[in-house]
């Protein structure tokens, strides 16, 4: 993950009123058993610019997994992988620390 720090920075921040590690952990929690990135964009409130940024980033991060629906379909879903859980139950538990 060399220069993950400067992705994030060109990437991510700024693509909106909330916060980037609002938005990532909304992502994967909608993502826990699997979801179409349409339905990451609606749900997420995130245009498909910015949701193809989020999801490639966090592919590379490891936090979410691509996975066919069907074997010769261009159709994925996107799901969180053991990596992401963590990171949405720290996130949690950094939530309830500071409000």
């Amino acid at each position: 993950m060399n220069g993950s720090a400067d992705f994030i920075d060109r990437n991510v921040i700024g693509w909106g009123n909330r916060g980037w590690l609002d938005i990532i952990d909304f992502i994967l929690e909608v993502c826990k058993n699997g979801s179409l990135k349409t339905h990451i964009m609606y749900k997420c409130n995130l245009n498909s610019k910015q949701v193809e940024r989020y999801i490639q980033f966090l592919l590379r991060c490891r936090l979410l997994d691509e996975v066919k629906t069907v074997e010769d379909s261009k159709r994925q879903l996107y799901k969180t992988t053991d990596l992401g859980r963590k990171y949405t139950g720290r996130y949690k538990e950094l939530a309830e620390i500071f409000n």
